[in-house]
């Protein structure tokens, strides 16, 4: 039987149990998180954006803001599904207490990425209403970065616990993020445009799933949408299977040895 004809619908189970801890510690835990993106615009847009004159025809502020919007909504599911789930798996160990129960294996894994996208959508939103406020939505369009932040964080989640279940201690995500998600953040489009790097790692930059990301969130922002966009999608909805199907083998081996 494949992973995928294992999974039911009672992940949804694991989803919830993830939201109720969540509204019980919303203050603790969600204030901070939306906190350090305002932040960044902040500096950013109304900081460096007073000594940076335009980037490509638009301000600064109106520039980064949805490159911003793509980084947190990687973000959110990125942190949630692995130092998160890390902890709920090895330390906690409430995947080993869920298992005995009807739940399979890949439903606890699907009902954590599901919460993953979950978290991702909420940062969306609110990173949307923000920009929204401030002055820098240019298209209607913009309100498709919803369901597409629920694909975004489909992908990333997916990827995050793939490489969770390999991860030997927590120590272990210091390289995924210093190595992997911190470089990504800085070289996919997100402060300064893609086109501006040096050959090679302005292709380099493009293999980054972010960068197809943000790629997408600007043109769905500023209404220039171009067919680039529909190769990105692809591209991140393909990752995101794959990366699922990889996670969902990969945790039922560490779980059952």
């Amino acid at each position: 039987m494949t992973a995928f004809a294992q999974v039911s619908t009672l992940s949804v189970k694991v989803w919830q149990r993830n939201l109720d801890v969540f509204l019980r510690l919303w203050k603790s835990d969600g204030v901070p998180v939306l906190a350090e993106p305002l932040v960044i615009l902040a500096v950013s847009g109304l900081g460096i954006g007073q000594v940076v004159d335009e980037v490509d025809g638009r301000t600064y502020l109106d520039f980064i803001g949805p490159g911003i919007l793509g980084a947190y909504v990687m973000f959110a599911p990125v942190f949630e599904n692995s130092w998160g789930s890390y902890i709920r798996m090895a330390v906690r160990r409430i995947y080993d207490a869920i298992i005995v129960t009807p739940l399979s294996i890949e439903d606890v894994i699907t009902g954590e990425i599901l919460w993953g996208m979950t978290r991702a959508f909420f940062m969306g939103a609110l990173i949307l209403v923000i920009l929204a406020a401030l002055g820098t939505i240019e298209s209607l369009w913009a309100i498709l970065i919803l369901p597409f932040a629920l694909i975004q964080g489909f992908m990333f989640g997916s990827l995050s616990m793939a490489y969770t279940a390999k991860a030997p201690s927590v120590n272990a995500f210091n390289f995924f993020f210093s190595l992997f998600v911190y470089p990504m953040f800085f070289f996919s489009g997100v402060f300064f445009p893609t086109s501006e790097l040096p050959d090679g790692l302005r292709e380099f930059s493009w293999a980054l799933p972010l960068t197809s990301a943000v790629h997408i969130s600007r043109g769905l922002v500023t209404g220039e949408l171009v067919w680039s966009m529909l190769w990105s999608f692809l591209g991140i909805l393909g990752a995101g299977v794959f990366f699922y199907y990889l996670a969902l083998r990969l945790m039922r081996n560490r779980l059952i040895t």
